[in-house]
């Protein structure tokens, strides 16, 4: 919760977008209270096309069929997703995470003209562009401001520095040409450097956002690490 804004996390669904939304609407079921908002820390697993679905995704959905659940809920109107979705009437908006259908978002990003663009035909779950700020508002006038950071970084010496999976310079150009804004939430996939971890090398852009914009929070996901909260390099930024 935020100055009154209610909004629920998740990072790494891997398909299991619906779900979200089903928690979501228990929770206002349980609480009375209203969802403004639900933002995703990437890796949802935005795969229309199981053709371009990558090598990792077919593994775990061998596995688990949820694991292409955005394919099977999200593609064509279904009237018991609708029903579903009727329970809640907040938006999911999610920055890219690596395991993500990139060429699909490219093309629907080439048509977007604001920081979101949405990508199901119900017009619930939308993409936040790299590098541009998003308010959350709710009806009683309250807000919070987003700025996402989608994709990881190109590690060092790495084969294909230009797969999709990594942030490309035109989104790195875009944020590094925002202005001085205000920011109450950083939303990434990837990690700041100083979170090393067996999975990423992280994100010098992402610390350098924290450092210049010194949001209330910073959620990211990625690393398969535990929950873990904590404070912030910047003395400020809770991180979670």
């Amino acid at each position: 919760m935020m100055r009154g804004v209610n909004i629920a996390i998740f990072s790494d669904l891997h398909g299991r977008a619906l779900l979200a939304f089903m928690l979501c609407a228990q929770w206002q079921r349980e609480t009375g209270e209203r969802l403004t908002a639900i933002l995703q820390a990437g890796d949802l697993a935005a795969f229309p096309d199981l053709a371009r679905a990558d090598r990792a995704t077919l593994r775990h959905a061998a596995r688990d069929p949820d694991e292409l659940g955005f394919r099977r809920d999200f593609t064509e109107p279904r009237a018991d997703v609708e029903r579903i979705l009727s329970e809640t009437d907040c938006p999911m908006i999610f920055v890219r995470g690596n395991h993500e259908d990139h060429a699909w978002l490219d093309e629907l990003e080439r048509e977007a003209r604001g920081p979101t663009f949405a990508i199901d035909p119900y017009q619930r779950i939308y993409c936040l562009r790299t590098g541009m700020p998003y308010a959350i508002s709710d009806n009683a006038g309250e807000s919070a401001t987003v700025l996402g950071i989608g994709r990881i970084a190109a590690p060092p010496g790495a084969r294909n520095p230009d797969a999709a999976r990594y942030a490309t310079p035109r989104e790195l150009a875009r944020l590094a040409a925002l202005s001085q804004a205000k920011v109450d939430i950083l939303l990434t996939h990837d990690t700041p450097p100083t979170n090393l971890n067996r999975r990423s090398l992280g994100m010098v852009e992402i610390r350098q956002a924290l450092d210049t914009y010194r949001p209330v929070y910073h959620f990211y996901g990625h690393t398969d690490e535990p929950y873990r909260r904590e404070l912030d390099a910047n003395g400020v930024t809770t991180a979670i």
